[in-house]
């Protein structure tokens, strides 16, 4: 009872979406199931009991064709509620539903704290979640619709057969009896199976998606690597067909015994009885048995679809857990309340900071204890892996410190609200995305007001993309890749990181921190970058993460990372003066650009 309980707890649950998206669309629906029903039972046993009985009786045609005219009017009242249902409500709330939900769900993923998505969990269950949604709250949707036209079946035509001869509800309920052992029996295996596939079905659709992202088209083609994912696919799909030939071989035979026992053995049992009674007994009229026999197959075929329908509900439940497990997360970091972030710039303290990621036993950074000071300009420098991008995580409050504390002011960043703490930051990353938009909603990051295009366009003199924007015939209305338009264009990777680094510019914040944003420039340009960037934050505090250390010494003061710890910290002539690992760095470095130069 319980487990039933829980199924249309789940079905309850999406059916209040669907109320919630598009009432009109649902309710009409419902009530277009129930009048067919009706109409079917009408037209169908209804009509020949009453005609050919009437015929037997000597009934008069008046009355024959009144009923007729009825009948006929109740049809085409049905096309004309079907084609309006069909055809403009149904694509109308069919698409308010598949908004609303894919925006329920991608609200929750924008929730959900950075760790958790560099977990499988994450992927297993959004896309579960995401890519399967349309698909399964419309074939949820479909079931609710079939199981009420079938449950108005089975009323409409019970009903009928009460009247004529109730024995053969008997034989319906044993048909229905077995046809749910099986049908429940069937429903666990596919859900087994779906569950053993989908990790396959992951690993097959990454395969696919490479050969279609121009991101790696240009390492397919130089390389043999397409030989080594079509061999991962190959075996993908054999392990999926592998899992599909065991369950189908169970799932066989239990729709062979229930089909063997239905429509065989019961069928038959069941019209020997209509005969007999016809025949023998001669307790049925020709109009009756015409009308039994048709009104028996049908309730029959409805009491089928009616357990098939439910059984499947339960199979459907078990998308929804997986809908509700994703829909309860409780992030930890995001969109959590406190105090209000003061407005006023206030020093950055780190406590004996020590971090893990989860699953690692070695901490990314360990103890690590620096105050940046309003207006400071920060450089924090180390080979890759040293722990800068992780620190700049844990200032932005991404990741939670595992040790110790990060202090805003006087305040411990946990107290903040997440929103109210961040809108203080600007930040570049190295990873930085261009979106299919304007120039301007790039800068912007959200909605263009009318009044913001001379600061966009400000924004992107002072990042040096005033050359190229001039080019522009469109300027910073000019659509960013071709995936959508094809008057967009794709930028350079330098051009592309110059538009990234516009938003810091226009971002009216204290705090900027730059995570190797200028990495696919060369050394001039990106020392003429951030010197441009250094210049025009100068009311700022500003921090810069960088393994090239072209532009270190334009900090007020510099911290070496290596192995998560701070080996080394001053300015850059205290650095040099030291001769230690940051001085080594640099003139690594500047052996390179010497040898380039010549």
């Amino acid at each position: 009872m319980k487990k039933l309980g829980h199924i249309l707890s789940n079905h309850w649950l999406m059916f209040q979406y669907f109320l919630k998206f598009a009432p009109a669309y649902i309710i009409t629906q419902i009530l277009f199931c129930i009048y067919v029903s009706f109409v079917d039972t009408l037209s169908g046993p209804a009509a020949i009991k009453y005609v050919f009985n009437g015929l037997s009786e000597n009934k008069s045609f008046q009355e024959l064709f009144i009923f007729l005219v009825f009948v006929s009017l109740a049809m085409m009242f049905r096309h004309i509620f079907g084609a309006v249902t069909a055809e403009y409500l149904s694509a109308m709330g069919r698409v308010k539903v598949s908004a609303g939900i894919q925006r329920l769900i991608f609200e929750q993923a924008r929730k959900m704290d950075l760790a958790y998505y560099e977990t499988p969990k994450f992927y297993t269950d959004f896309v579960w979640a995401s890519s399967q949604s349309d698909e399964k709250i419309f074939q949820m949707f479909n079931s609710w619709c079939v199981f009420v036209a079938r449950l108005s079946d089975i009323i409409f035509l019970g009903g009928f057969m009460l009247t004529t001869d109730y024995t053969l509800l008997l034989f319906a309920i044993a048909a229905l009896v077995i046809r749910l052992i099986f049908s429940s029996k069937q429903v666990k295996k596919r859900y087994e199976m779906d569950v053993e596939i989908k990790p396959i079905e992951r690993e097959r659709d990454y395969i696919s998606r490479v050969f279609y992202l121009a991101d790696y088209a240009k390492e397919i083609r130089l390389s043999n690597m397409h030989r080594t994912l079509f061999e991962r696919l190959k075996g993908a799909m054999s392990r999926i067909k592998a899992i599909n030939i065991k369950g189908g071989k169970k799932l066989a035979l239990y729709s062979l015994i229930s089909s063997i026992s239905t429509e065989g053995v019961l069928d038959f049992a069941m019209y020997s009885y209509l005969c007999y009674q016809t025949i023998v007994t001669k307790m049925l009229k020709i109009g009756s048995l015409a009308s039994l026999t048709e009104s028996t197959w049908r309730f029959t075929w409805a009491l089928k679809q009616l357990v098939d329908i439910s059984v499947t509900f339960g199979q459907q439940s078990l998308y929804v857990d997986n809908f509700r497990e994703f829909l309860k997360y409780t992030p930890d970091i995001e969109y959590q309340k406190g105090i209000a972030a003061l407005q006023e710039i206030q020093p950055i303290t780190l406590k004996n900071v020590t971090f893990h990621y989860v699953g690692e036993e070695k901490p990314s950074l360990k103890n690590i204890n620096m105050t940046i000071h309003p207006y400071e300009k920060i450089a924090i420098v180390g080979y890759n892996g040293a722990g800068k991008s992780t620190l700049v995580k844990l200032l932005m409050r991404f990741y939670d410190v595992s040790e110790g504390e990060i202090l805003l002011g006087q305040e411990n960043i946990k107290n903040f609200d997440t929103n109210s703490y961040r809108q203080n930051f600007g930040a570049v990353f190295q990873d930085y995305q261009v979106f299919a938009g304007t120039i301007a909603e790039n800068v912007v990051m959200g909605f263009v007001d009318k009044k913001d295009k001379e600061n966009i366009k400000l924004s992107l003199e002072q990042s040096g993309f005033a050359e190229k924007l001039n080019t522009l015939p469109k300027g910073i209305d000019t659509q960013l890749t071709r995936e959508f338009y094809e008057d967009g264009i794709n930028l350079s990777g330098g051009e592309a990181q110059k538009v990234s680094i516009a938003r810091i510019f226009f971002k009216n914040c204290n705090y900027v921190i730059l995570d190797e944003p200028s990495s696919a420039l060369d050394p001039i340009s990106e020392y003429n970058l951030n010197k441009t960037m250094l210049e025009a934050a100068k009311n700022k505090t500003v921090i810069f993460i960088s393994h090239r250390l072209s532009t270190t010494c334009l900090a007020d003061k510099i911290y070496m990372l290596e192995n998560g710890e701070i080996i080394e910290q001053g300015s850059h002539e205290e650095l040099m003066a030291l001769g230690g690992k940051y001085a080594e760095m640099f003139h690594m470095q500047a052996e390179k650009y010497r040898a380039g130069a010549l």
